[in-house]
C-alpha cells in the first residue's frame, strides 16, 4: 500500500460498510411483493365470495357467512397495505445507500485527481503532507455522508417496525340471531327524511340508526366528539348506532369492520361510506349525513379530499 492509499484507506473502508443498497434476487423485498400481490388477490376472492353469499342466501346463516368473508378481506386488505408500504419503504432505504455510496465513490475519485496532480511528489515526505488535510477533508466528507445516511435509515427501520407491529383492527362480532326488521327500538324500517320522502332501511337497527343520525343535523363538529355537544365523522356514526343497539368501532377507518361491504348501487339506509380517515352514514334517496360543520345532510359520494375511499359497509 503507498502513502497515498494508506491516507485514504478510512474513505474505501466507508464505501465497503455503505454497500450499494440493491438487495440480491430472491430475498425479502421480492417476498414482500408476492405476498402483497397475493393478499391482494385473497382480498378480491373473499371479497366476492360475501357479495355472491349476500346476493343468494339469507337469513342467519347466510349474515354470519357473509360476516366471516368480509372480515377475511378486510384482514388480506391490511396485510396488502402493510406489505406494499414496506416494499415502498425498502425500495427508498435502498436508492438512499446507492446515492450516498455514489456521492463517497465521488470523494474517491476527487481524492485521486489531487493525488496525480502531485506527479512524482507523491512519493516523497512533502507530497504526502501537502496530501494529508487533503485526505483528512475528504474523510470527514464521507463519515458526514455515511451519518446522515444512517439517520434517515433509522428513521426507515421505525417504519417497517410500526407496520410490522400494525394492531390487528377490532371486530364486531356477527349477530347471534336472525335480523327480522323488530330489532330496534319501534320495529319500524320506514324512516322519513328532511326533504318528505320517506325510505326503507334493511333492518330495524339501520332504521334506528338513521333516525338518530338525523337528529343531531345542525350540532357543530368538535374534533373526537362523540356526544350531542359536538361530533366528528366516526363519532356521529358510532352514536347513532349506539341509540339503535348496535356498537361499531370508535375509528373511521376501522368502522368497515362493523359489517358487510356493500356495492354503490345496492346502498340502502344505514350502510356507512367509509374512507381512510372518514366516514358518513347513508339516509336513502341518494343522500348521505355526516358530521361536517355542523351535521348535514350531502349527496352520496365516494370522494373526500385525497383520503382513499374503501367502500359502503352495512353494519352486522
Amino acid at each position: 500500500m503507498t502513502g497515498a492509499e494508506a491516507l485514504i484507506a478510512p474513505l474505501r473502508a466507508l464505501v465497503t460498510t455503505l454497500g450499494t443498497g440493491t438487495l440480491p434476487a430472491g430475498g425479502p423485498l421480492e417476498e414482500l411483493r408476492t405476498s402483497a400481490t397475493t393478499s391482494h388477490r385473497s382480498a378480491r376472492d373473499a371479497q366476492g365470495g360475501a357479495q355472491t353469499l349476500d346476493d343468494g342466501w339469507a337469513g342467519r346463516g347466510a349474515d354470519a357467512a357473509a360476516h366471516a368473508s368480509e372480515s377475511i378481506a378486510t384482514r388480506h386488505r391490511r396485510s396488502a397495505t402493510a406489505n406494499s408500504s414496506s416494499a415502498s419503504i425498502v425500495d427508498v432505504a435502498g436508492a438512499k445507500v446507492g446515492q450516498a455510496a455514489t456521492e463517497v465513490h465521488r470523494l474517491l475519485d476527487s481524492f485521486a485527481r489531487a493525488a496525480n496532480s502531485l506527479g512524482s511528489a507523491l512519493y516523497r515526505i512533502e507530497g504526502l503532507l501537502a496530501l494529508l488535510p487533503v485526505a483528512l477533508n475528504h474523510v470527514a466528507r464521507g463519515a458526514a455522508i455515511v451519518a446522515q445516511t444512517r439517520d434517515e435509515l433509522r428513521a426507515d427501520a421505525a417504519a417497517l417496525l410500526a407496520n410490522s407491529k400494525h394492531p390487528a383492527p377490532k371486530r364486531v362480532p356477527a349477530p347471534a340471531t336472525p335480523d327480522c326488521g323488530d330489532g330496534a327500538k319501534d320495529g319500524s324500517l320506514a324512516v322519513t327524511l328532511p326533504n318528505g320522502k320517506v325510505v326503507h332501511a334493511p333492518n330495524a337497527r339501520a332504521a334506528a340508526a338513521v333516525r338518530a343520525a338525523l337528529s343531531q343535523r345542525g350540532v357543530p363538529y368538535l374534533w373526537g366528539g362523540t356526544t350531542t355537544q359536538g361530533f366528528d365523522c366516526s363519532g356521529l356514526t358510532q352514536w347513532a348506532y349506539h341509540q339503535a343497539g348496535v356498537e361499531i368501532p370508535r375509528l373511521a377507518q376501522d368502522q368497515d369492520d362493523a359489517g358487510v361491504r356493500i356495492d354503490q348501487a345496492r346502498v340502502q339506509p344505514g350502510d356507512l361510506a367509509v374512507w381512510d380517515g372518514h366516514v358518513a352514514m347513508v339516509i336513502g334517496d341518494g343522500l348521505m349525513v355526516e358530521a361536517g360543520d355542523p351535521v348535514q345532510v350531502n349527496p352520496i359520494r365516494t370522494t373526500n379530499l385525497n383520503q382513499g375511499f374503501q367502500g359502503f359497509y352495512r353494519p352486522r
